[in-house]
């Protein structure tokens, strides 16, 4: 009960949920990039902004009703396919700048969640064996 409701209260579960879409993200670039010269291949990514806002969503539910009333877990992203980019002779609609800035950010973004995940962690970890940081 208590460990359950410390490990809520924080920014760990938002962050623990960033990690997650940032990694399927980046598997789903990762493949857009791969294929970026097969025909027909339309381009798939999931949505940063539904994600947040999902997010944000359950956030404010647990704010609202305490750490036990949100539960992170049935936050889902879906695929959609981006309509940007140059609609090739072979059916692509590929742009490797932008797939390779979509990555970039993605990866800035995943390292970012680790990091802070990380620094909480070992706070928590110094509160628990009672030293000063």
């Amino acid at each position: 009960m208590f460990l359950d409701h410390l490990l809520n209260q924080g920014s760990a579960p938002v962050l623990e949920q960033m990690l997650q879409f940032t990694d399927a993200r980046a598997q789903v670039l990762g493949s857009d990039i791969v294929n970026a010269s097969t025909p027909n291949f339309v381009q798939q990514d999931l949505s940063l902004d539904k994600f947040q806002s999902m997010l944000a969503e359950k956030v404010e539910q647990r704010d609202a009703g305490g750490a036990e009333s949100a539960d992170f877990s049935d936050i889902s992203s879906e695929v959609q396919h981006p309509t940007r980019g140059i609609l090739f002779h072979d059916g692509n609609n590929r742009s490797m700048e932008q797939l390779m800035t979509d990555q970039a950010k993605n990866t800035l973004m995943h390292n970012l969640a680790v990091e802070l995940l990380r620094d909480q962690y070992s706070t928590m970890e110094m509160a628990l064996k009672e030293r000063v940081g």
